[in-house]
């Protein structure tokens, strides 16, 4: 399992965070990279930034506002489905390592949903569906990086990192935590998969680190779509917890140089997950770190 994913220097780059198991915003994604493909002459790349998996299980009279557009969770089928389309398009489809897949593979479990979701899910999947589950999570990076000056994270750039080496370094394994509370205070590992916050010297920091002039992440959900921090930081929500006027993604030309968030458009590199949609707030949010 590579640690970091370095992406080209040329092509489309579509990324796509937090679906957690809906599998509409799964597809609407695949449609939306595929015509990329088609409109870039096959060079083009989709980034999923982690928590593939892990949805609501709750029937639709009973669903509560803020979680968004209601689905049903779709988990096992989202993770086959990605599996698949990396399979068909080699080297073009990839995904980070969020906080929800750590947990199947020795991170800490998860319980938004669910007392135990790691157990829940795996005692629907079963053991041979499970084994294959983790099989796909073992393919995840913990960080991407490319030459645009975009850095990818699944939680916030709080990591303490002087250099891409040190994500390398991380162990996954979990075996060097006491309790499953340990993770959230590791330099490395738990800032990335948990944290949803930095501040301007972290980020700064840590995209430094990596190269690059900005992070984009998820974790959090930002009902608007998008928040932008500072000049370092944007957090995007494609899916979970947002409604579907609002949920966005984002797409980057990799042979350009971006100089930090603010170079990221709406209507350009920040776009409708579904333009068909009046979209009601794409106005996004900005505050300092």
């Amino acid at each position: 399992m590579a640690r970091v994913l370095r992406l080209p220097d040329h092509g489309r780059l579509l990324v796509c965070t937090d679906l957690q198991g809906c599998m509409r915003d799964y597809q609407r994604m695949v449609q939306i990279f595929e015509q990329a493909l088609l409109e870039h002459q096959g060079d083009a790349h989709l980034l999923f930034t982690g928590d593939l998996i892990h949805g609501p299980h709750i029937d639709e009279e009973d669903w509560p506002d803020f979680l968004g557009e209601y689905y049903r969770d779709a988990s096992g089928e989202v993770m086959i489905a990605y599996a698949g389309l990396a399979a068909q398009y080699p080297g073009r489809v990839h995904a980070l390592l969020g906080n929800h897949e750590h947990g199947h593979i020795g991170g800490p479990h998860t319980a938004k949903f669910a007392a135990d979701e790691v157990a829940l899910l795996e005692h629907i999947l079963g053991p041979a569906a499970t084994a294959r589950m983790r099989g796909i999570i073992h393919t995840f990076a913990l960080a991407a990086v490319s030459k645009c000056g975009a850095v990818f994270t699944h939680g916030a750039p709080a990591a303490q990192c002087d250099s891409v080496a040190d994500l390398e370094a991380a162990d996954l394994s979990g075996a060097q935590y006491a309790s499953p509370l340990d993770v959230l205070d590791t330099p490395v590992v738990g800032k990335i998969l948990w944290a949803r916050s930095a501040t301007q010297r972290e980020a700064q920091r840590f995209v430094k680190a990596m190269g690059g002039t900005m992070c984009i992440y998820g974790h959090d959900v930002v009902p608007e779509g998008f928040e932008k921090v500072g000049d370092e930081q944007i957090v995007v929500s494609t899916s979970f917890g947002v409604f579907d006027t609002n949920k966005v993604y984002v797409s980057l030309d990799l042979s350009a140089r971006y100089k930090g968030v603010q170079d990221l458009r709406i209507g350009k590199e920040i776009l409708p997950l579904y333009p068909d949609v009046a979209l009601a707030r794409l106005g996004g949010r900005a505050r300092s770190a």
